[in-house]
């Protein structure tokens, strides 16, 4: 059974964006270019971003979209010290919007997989995350995140399985697709010479962790002090 969904494309993915922000606790979500949004003006607690993503293939059978994000949260009011002190509320922002962001990305690699177990269609490893204070405007603190979503196959109709009037792994199509295999690279039997994904990527010794459905719900109810945005009075 192959890993990723056929019917799992760019709306999908943007609907579990949309479902995944608010299960985390944000309650502005905006998509379009960070220049082009007022960051000036009705944001609460807290901001989510989404640019336009950019996507490639990847093996054949992949789209692999990245996105980059801003995270925002607003000050009661700006301050006027410019580089700030090491005991500034601006580190503790930073950590709760952190935790936020890791919450909504378990959340959407849960709905990319269909509710099973696999983790792997967004890379931890390559999730950049950069913290900053006055991006905007002086009453913001933002984190700016770059990611990959491994979510959807590129070709939704194998022409060399039998629906596609071919003789799966065995036909000559193989040659233009790849070989049958583990087409993950972080699993470790991964086959760089495998252009379609026959579901034996493994994960540790023993281990299939990709399975159809683990019991999770979607979205998962996080911790309310996890998702809840406080009211706070900086002086």
């Amino acid at each position: 059974m192959s890993t990723y969904n056929t019917t799992y494309d760019l709306t999908s993915l943007m609907t579990d964006f949309q479902t995944c922000a608010k299960a985390a606790g944000f309650c502005t979500v905006k998509f379009g270019k960070p220049d082009h949004i007022n960051f000036d003006h009705n944001i609460c607690y807290d901001l989510l971003n989404i640019d336009y993503p950019s996507s490639y293939i990847a093996e054949g059978i992949k789209e692999v979209y990245t996105f980059e994000l801003v995270l925002a949260r607003p000050l009661n009011r700006g301050s006027k010290e410019g580089i700030q002190k090491f005991d500034n509320y601006a580190v503790t922002a930073m950590a709760a919007l952190e935790l936020k962001l890791w919450n909504m990305l378990s959340c959407l690699a849960l709905g990319i997989s269909g509710g099973g177990g696999c983790k792997a269609h967004i890379p931890k490893h390559k999730i950049q995350i950069y913290r900053d204070k006055g991006t905007y405007n002086d009453n913001l603190i933002t984190l700016k995140v770059k990611f990959d979503a491994i979510a959807n196959i590129a070709v939704t109709v194998d022409p060399c399985s039998n629906g596609g009037g071919g003789e799966g792994c065995d036909s000559p199509c193989a040659e233009y697709f790849g070989a049958c295999g583990c087409t993950d690279p972080l699993a470790i039997n991964y086959d760089p010479n495998a252009g379609v994904d026959d579901g034996t990527c493994c994960y540790g010794e023993g281990e299939q962790p990709c399975v159809e459905n683990d019991g999770s719900v979607f979205p998962p109810a996080f911790p309310d002090d996890q998702t809840s945005n406080p009211e706070l009075d900086i002086d």
